[in-house]
């Protein structure tokens, strides 16, 4: 992560949308901030994931979301990472595989913690 992707995840740091001119694009990641410990993020996504219908399988801050159905775009897998800012600030990054559907945007608005 180099130093303009860590200002971009500040709140009122946000620049990306100074480069970002194409509309109608889909995200392939998306990475928000946390002041919860990442156990709880991790708990908290999985929280999500479940009733989503997603399978999700942990090893220690990443994770794995992969979707039970296929769509007409086939199935939607999701790769989670959580990296430790500060002492007490968390990153977590979501990203989708190239092939991934574009229904990714909507499951990352349901699942980001405060």
């Amino acid at each position: 992560m180099n130093a303009f992707e860590l200002i971009s995840t500040s709140q009122g740091l946000n620049l990306s949308t100074l480069f970002e001119k194409q509309m109608g694009l889909v995200k392939k990641e998306t990475r928000f901030t946390s002041k919860f410990p990442a156990k709880e993020i991790v708990s908290k996504i999985e929280e999500a994931a479940m009733p989503l219908g997603f399978n999700v399988k942990k090893n220690k801050y990443k994770m794995k979301l992969q979707g039970e159905k296929t769509g007409r775009k086939g199935q939607l897998s999701i790769a989670t990472e959580i990296f430790e800012v500060a002492p007490s600030l968390f990153m977590v990054e979501l990203r989708r595989p190239r092939e991934t559907p574009s229904n990714f945007t909507s499951f990352t608005r349901t699942s980001q913690l405060g």
